[in-house]
């Protein structure tokens, strides 16, 4: 039912929107495979209740916690994301978020020095408006430890004290 109903919201937002389905890869922005994500998520919910980041004292909820202590860091714009995909956001002026020049490339070298440290995480450009924008991904597996997320931010942390 759930299919369903994500599919109707699918056909409305193409119908009052640009009249065109535009997808580009089967894996990734393909509007069936989203409806049908969107119906089997509950049961993967059900599957891995340590990536809900709304339960407390799950590790989803302590990668949150531990993560959005690096808000205190002077080029993190922001942090947010839900269950174990985590995004930073990171900017040059913290009161207006303008983001670093692109060719700084100021995420891939957070992403360079964090793996130095052994932390592995996906840095991004382009989020503001396709070229300016820096971020992480960070996208941990779902048998993560509270002292690995620990070590994992204090690594994370380094990372960008590095750059900085």
């Amino acid at each position: 039912m759930g299919a369903v109903i994500a599919s109707k919201k699918i056909v409305d937002a193409i119908a009052t929107g640009s009249g065109a389905f535009l997808h580009g890869f089967t894996y990734n922005a393909h509007a069936i495979a989203l409806a049908a994500g969107r119906a089997v998520l509950p049961f993967v919910k059900k599957l891995t209740p340590s990536a809900d980041s709304d339960e407390s004292g799950t590790v989803a909820s302590e990668l949150h916690k531990s993560l959005n202590k690096l808000r205190d860091l002077k080029t993190v714009g922001d942090v947010r994301g839900v269950g174990l995909l985590m995004g930073i956001e990171f900017v040059a002026d913290k009161s207006t978020k303008q983001p670093f020049d692109p060719k700084q490339n100021f995420a891939g070298r957070i992403g360079q020095a964090a793996a130095k440290l052994g932390l592995l995480v996906y840095p991004m450009q382009g989020s503001v408006d396709g070229t300016s924008g820096d971020h992480l991904l960070i996208a941990p597996p779902a048998v993560i430890t509270p002292e690995q997320i620990d070590w994992s931010t204090l690594q994370l942390t380094k990372a960008i004290e590095e750059t900085v």
